[in-house]
């Protein structure tokens, strides 16, 4: 029973909401005994529920990680955090943070963690071009649950994530969402746009990274392709 409701809330945090039917399916067990799974989970607040409705026949419910949820999942990303923060806020120097107030304190801390997260990850993105490094580091950040996936979209590539790594911290401030862009950048060496934030309210994190060919024309779209189809796989490029 624990290692399918694991597997209910490893799927949620990585993939956002489901049914009961896909859920099934993702897990390779009964209809009956997800939902069963489900109405537990909901009344211990692990899961949300809302029914969406269909073009033909009854609604559907669809369930999503609660908050409760979320931060369940993410103890060890917490973990991570704050072995990051102690070290970045001892080597801030004193004119880094004399006469500052404390959200520029907090921003330029968090500006140490995003270099922390880059260097550890560092000798993992190993491509000559922007098309292979978005794909290595989104699979070498989808352990940080900064990134899941990354869509090919013709003159951008849109690199994407349901999940929150802190999402109470997030809700907070912005300089953890700001430090997993920076953490992006710095791993891609090219600049990345943040568009939409889980703490804001949307339904994921999304970042779009702008490319071009050497006769700066477009690149052509080639689609969605989740972190999990990635691993072990070389960008044919």
């Amino acid at each position: 029973m624990e290692r399918t409701r694991d597997e209910v809330v490893r799927i949620l945090h990585e993939r956002g909401e489901r049914s009961v039917v896909e859920l099934a399916e993702d897990i390779g067990v009964s209809p009956g005994s997800i939902r069963r799974h489900m109405d537990l989970m909901v009344a211990d607040g692990l899961v949300t529920s809302h029914l969406v409705r269909q073009s033909r026949g009854r609604p559907t419910t669809r369930y999503a990680l609660s908050e409760a949820g979320e931060e369940q999942t993410s103890s060890n990303h917490y973990q991570k955090l704050l072995g990051r923060l102690s070290p970045a806020l001892a080597n801030l120097s004193v004119e880094e943070i004399g006469g500052q107030d404390g959200r520029t304190v907090l921003d330029r801390l968090f500006d140490r963690v995003a270099e922390s997260v880059a260097r550890e990850h560092s000798s993992e993105i190993r491509g000559e071009s922007l098309h292979q490094r978005v794909y290595e580091v989104t699979i070498a950040l989808s352990n940080e649950g900064i990134l899941q996936e990354v869509e090919d979209a013709g003159d951008f590539f849109r690199l994407r994530n349901t999940g929150c790594p802190y999402r109470t911290t997030a809700s907070e401030n912005h300089a953890c969402c700001a430090a997993d862009r920076r953490a992006i950048e710095l791993l891609l060496g090219a600049p990345v746009e943040q568009i939409t934030t889980v703490a804001g309210g949307a339904a994921a994190c999304e970042y779009l990274v702008a490319k071009q060919q050497d006769d700066g024309r477009p690149m052509v779209a080639s689609g969605l392709l989740p972190v999990v189809e990635q691993k072990g796989m070389a960008p044919a490029r």
